[in-house]
């Protein structure tokens, strides 16, 4: 028998299966989704690879082909067929390679690591070395354990592996592989009492006469009623461990190790929950989504409800029935911080059917979770993008809460985007999506509306509460007046009333976004570029504002361009500045902070929370992990303090982010019949995407900022195509953008082509950047001209050159 392996390595190079022999000792363990041990490569490296399909014969001959060395998880299958159709399906739509898609779906915590070691053969003779070849057996010397490849290059620099080739070729030293497993198995220990033991009548008799054996009784008496006891247990009786093992010896007692998997909440700490009686637009919801769950062909459903709407309790609902038949659950949430109070309205009403999994749990605790989804322990999985490679076995539905949020696109590689991938996985299982939000993106609205989603509108609020307050402050006029604090006049009032009535407040600073922009603080304007109506970016190390767009670049002005003010300024106010305002200003105040300095640690997020939901503080403060999805009664107050951070962002989805952020954070005030008042603190109150916000109408924005990007040719009546050209040479990465850029400006196309330019962090981990963006009006064109002039070029591409491609990329920078 023969297996097609891929092997686990990222380089695009060995981006392809690979056959290898199955030895008999491992033929019934080697199936389809099973991770191995293969030797690879001219060194026969010990690689770990996935089994992707199984043959009964090969094209390579017997005596070129290798063999499986080793079969690991016992045989245990770690990709499902629909695990290894999501890896194919990224691979595809991500440009990248299959080992990389399968990293992201592996379980956190089983990866095999190794590393190349060397180490001295015995006593080298001098007299037939030369200076160089000694200084590095010198060197090789102070390990006498050997030392890895990396740290050599590190001590060493360039052209060590010339010299340690020489050696090794003398036979002075020799190269060796170290190989570690971690899967982070939590076992415990249990002992079995062997009631058909044939000592066992003598054995008790003797233990109950003699006390010396007083430990062997105790044990006898431990197991009175019990078949089973921990050495936990045992230890905890304070009996002695040498009865324990006598009893062992003597066969009375049988030991067993057993996999314990550990839990990530009590259950004890949430009260049971009943479903609530919907209202007539949750019922209507409801039975549209039962009416999908029935059809052979499963319309992808957007929820479009407005803030305070009901959506969780339809989710709740929508689940309730799948798990009636028989079927299992992913909810995806797209901020850690929105997990522990989504897992606690889920246990209150599933119990021990839930389980979650994020990045800040240990490797342990990540891979137990995704251990009980395979094996059927759990029926519904909470979590972020991550949370989608659940293997569960009868997936019914996907759920997506907040599906606008840009969390759901990865920053690394791969880059996907979970609401992509999620799309495929209902649609290869036969389950039904269900996405939400109070300010479903542009894009995926217009899909909507055109038919390629089934839409539901909820308009109201499921308590039948009002709408909160919403005060537009325009801090221009703050500064005229001379108030340069970061809290308007206005705001720093309502705080303090807000206080007095024994309320809480929130603080949500809007900074969304990786650029610095630079603007007037006296009219608000902005400096942008002319062509592409984009903000400029400011590079200080050359002192110059940059279009990440087209490449244009200007001198920064000294004074603003528009009023003549001198008062330009970068933009950027943090959080801590912000709390170190409202102390100075509010100093009998009990203030909380969440952001990423403030929330480390498994429980960091789910600590402030509970905190602030319990009363214990009167002002949270916080970036956008406070602004969506939380639901605190007694918050009646919400300050979104620089609502134009995102609307300056070098990205066309800058308006879409700044609107969704004002809605959201505005949701936050008002949840009960005591109300809320919002104030949006800008420089640019007039600005369309503040204007709607405001004014919490969606309809309206999106009116306007889809005939914008049809004006424009953005997305979804346009294609954007990112490459990034990175190099350890400044000179070599640049001259390579220029080669693809004229590559393709040589034949005749139907696109844009912009740049290249230096991205804006131009040197990062010892790389420097640059971005070439195409503009077209066809995905699969333009994904097809790419790929063509790629493919010509990179056969004269030195190693150390990389281009990364992403479609559509959020932002420009």
């Amino acid at each position: 028998m023969f297996a097609k392996i891929i092997v686990g390595l990222n380089t695009p190079q060995v981006d392809r299966v690979f056959d290898y022999e199955i030895p008999n000792e491992w033929e019934e363990f080697c199936k389809v989704g099973v991770r191995v041990m293969v030797p690879f490569g001219r060194r026969n490296t010990k690689m770990e690879g996935y089994i992707l399909s199984l043959s009964s014969e090969s094209k390579i001959s017997k005596g070129k082909i290798k063999s499986i060395i080793e079969v690991l998880d016992n045989g245990q299958i770690m990709f499902t067929p629909v695990m290894i159709f999501l890896a194919k399906f990224m691979q595809k739509k991500y440009f990248c390679t299959l080992n990389q898609c399968f990293q992201v779906s592996m379980p956190s915590g089983i990866k095999t690591k190794s590393v190349w070691l060397i180490k001295l053969k015995g006593e080298p003779d001098s007299a037939i070395l030369d200076d160089t070849h000694r200084e590095m057996i010198t060197l090789l010397s102070k390990y006498p354990y050997g030392i890895e490849l990396k740290e050599i290059e590190k001590q060493w620099g360039m052209g060590y592996e010339q010299i340690v080739a020489k050696l090794e070729k003398q036979g002075l030293v020799y190269r060796y592989q170290k190989v570690w497993r971690g899967e982070y198995k939590k076992e415990k220990t249990v002992y079995f009492f062997q009631k058909d033991a044939f000592n066992l009548k003598e054995v008790q008799e003797k233990a109950e006469k003699e006390k010396r054996l007083e430990g062997q009784r105790q044990i006898f008496q431990l197991f009175q009623n019990r078949a089973e006891i921990s050495l936990d247990e045992i230890k905890k009786e304070n009996i002695s461990l040498s009865a324990l093992k006598t009893l062992v010896k003597k066969g009375i007692l049988l030991e067993k190790k057993i996999e314990e998997r550990r839990q990530v909440f009590h259950e004890n700490k949430y009260a049971p929950s009943i479903p609530f009686l919907p209202t007539q637009e949750q019922q209507s919801a409801l039975n549209q989504i039962y009416s999908i769950m029935e059809q052979k062909e499963k319309k992808p459903v957007l929820i479009h409800g407005v803030t305070g709407s009901g959506k969780t309790e339809i989710y709740l609902q929508s689940i309730d029935r799948v798990l009636s038949q028989g079927k299992q659950a992913i909810i995806l949430v797209p901020e850690i911080s929105l997990t522990p109070q989504m897992m606690e309205r889920f246990i209150s009403r599933f119990g021990k059917k839930v389980s979650i999994t994020h990045s800040r749990l240990s490797q342990g605790e990540r891979l137990d979770q995704w251990k009980k989804a395979r094996d059927g322990e759990i029926s519904i999985m909470i979590g972020p993008r991550s949370a989608l490679f659940m293997p569960f076995e009868n997936l019914g539905m996907v759920i997506i809460d907040e599906v606008h949020e840009t969390t759901y696109v990865s920053d690394t590689t791969p880059k996907y985007d979970a609401r992509e991938v999620a799309m495929a996985l209902v649609k290869e299982t036969n389950a039904v999506l269900v996405m939400g939000s109070a300010t479903p993106d542009v894009e995926m609205y217009y899909k909507a509306l055109e038919g390629d989603y089934h839409l539901i509108e909820l308009k109201n609020k499921a308590g039948g509460g009002q709408f909160s307050q919403m005060c537009l402050i325009d801090m221009r006029k703050e500064l005229e007046e001379g108030n340069r604090s970061p809290f308007s006049v206005q705001l720093q009032q309502s705080l303090r009333e807000t206080l007095k009535k024994g309320e809480q407040s929130m603080l949500f600073l809007n900074r969304r976004g990786y650029a610095t922009f630079v603007s007037c603080r006296s009219c608000g304007h902005v400096m942008e570029c002319p062509d592409c109506k984009l903000p400029y970016t400011y590079h200080a190390y050359q002192k110059e504002l940059l279009c990440h767009h087209c490449g244009r670049g200007e001198q920064n002005p000294a004074i603003c361009p528009v009023c003549s003010s001198k008062y330009i300024r970068y933009f950027g106010t943090g959080t801590q500045k912000i709390e170190e305002e409202a102390r100075r200003l509010f100093p009998e105040a009990r203030i909380l902070r969440m952001d990423f300095d403030t929330t480390s640690g498994k429980h960091g997020h789910g600590r402030i929370l509970e905190q602030f939901q319990k009363g214990q503080a009167d002002i949270l403060i916080g970036t956008q992990m406070i602004a969506k999805g939380h639901d605190f009664p007694n918050v009646t107050l919400m300050g979104i303090m620089a609502a134009d951070t995102s609307l300056y962002t070098p990205s066309f989805y800058a308006a879409e982010t700044t609107f969704q952020l004002i809605t959201q954070g505005s949701g936050r005030a008002g949840r009960s019949a005591k109300g809320g008042k919002v104030y949006i603190q800008t420089y640019q109150p007039d600005h369309y995407a503040v204007v709607h916000g405001k004014n919490q109408d969606y309809i309206g924005f999106y009116k306007e900022e889809i005939s914008i990007r049809k004006l424009m040719g953005y997305p979804p009546f346009g294609i954007f195509f990112s490459i990034l050209v990175s190099g350890k040479e400044d000179i070599k990465a640049e001259s390579w953008a220029n080669k693809l850029v004229e590559h393709m400006e040589s034949e005749s196309h139907e696109f844009m082509i912009m740049g290249p330019v230096a991205t804006m962090q131009k040197k990062l981990n010892e790389e420097y950047r640059y971005r070439i963006l195409l503009q077209g009006t066809e995905e699969e064109s333009l994904v097809a001209f790419i790929l063509e002039h790629m493919d010509k070029i990179k056969k004269g591409i030195e190693n150390d050159i990389y281009f990364n491609l992403t479609l559509n990329p959020r932002y420009i920078v």
